[in-house]
């Protein structure tokens, strides 16, 4: 007869989570749900430290590089990408049109397009700035060598050996490479979490497999020191 409550778990409601960032130099990240929340996360505690709700709003949030601005813009739907350039000077949308626009995040909160790219073949799912922020890979394109500050891109030859053996194109959903450059993880459609060696340039390569996910696996980070691996579910609430 305590009328007296405990909290087991907080946590995302509904629908699927793609948007994923870890902190630059925190143990915390950051998720976003079709649910109209985005929450930051302890990795240490495992627990939910703050949410932030927008209506019912149902697009992708992304924090920047010092975890102190973010994208969450009602004009961008739940199928773009957002990223922030290394030197926290420029913002890149890219969206099912395939486009991609750049802003300029130096003039404040006031967000001014500066320029964009169009007639990419395809629509844009993943992007990846270059360390010196002077250069965009936007997947699936093929530009020289160039070393770049985050990889998350599921297709190159950098990354052959990550798709199994009879693997539809989509099979693959997401990956990252780690800080150190070491190791890559991907999340497939099969719930799997997979560990390989990086660069992974041979088919079929050898790597560890983990469990959790009763869906497909929608996003994957690497903590900022590689000490820990965040991934999303498209449909474990289920």
């Amino acid at each position: 007869k305590n009328a007296a409550s405990n909290l087991l778990i907080d946590c995302h409601m509904e629908g699927e989570i793609w948007g994923l960032a870890t902190h630059p130099s925190k143990d915390i990240f950051i998720s976003a749900s079709n649910d109209g929340t985005a929450r930051i996360w302890d990795l240490s505690d495992k627990v939910s430290t703050m949410n932030v709700r927008e209506g019912d709003y149902k697009g992708t949030f992304y924090p920047s590089t010092q975890f102190s601005s973010c994208a969450f813009e009602q004009l961008w739907n739940d199928e773009s990408r957002v990223l922030i350039s290394p030197d926290n000077r420029f913002l890149a949308v890219g969206s099912q049109e395939h486009t991609v626009d750049f802003y300029d995040l130096t003039q404040g909160t006031t967000l001014n397009r500066i320029g964009y790219c169009k007639d990419i073949a395809s629509f844009v799912i993943q992007m990846d700035f270059s360390a010196d922020s002077r250069y965009i890979q936007v997947y699936p394109a093929v530009i020289e060598k160039i070393t770049w500050a985050t990889w998350t891109s599921i297709l190159g030859d950098e990354v052959i050996g990550i798709w199994p053996r009879n693997a539809d194109k989509a099979d693959v959903n997401c990956a990252c490479v780690t800080h150190a450059g070491l190791n890559i993880v991907t999340g497939d459609d099969f719930g799997l979490v997979k560990l390989f060696d990086f660069p992974c340039t041979e088919k079929f390569a050898k790597h560890k497999r983990y469990f959790g996910h009763s869906a497909h696996v929608t996003n994957i980070r690497f903590s900022h020191d590689d000490k820990f691996v965040v991934s999303t579910g498209g449909d474990d609430c289920r």
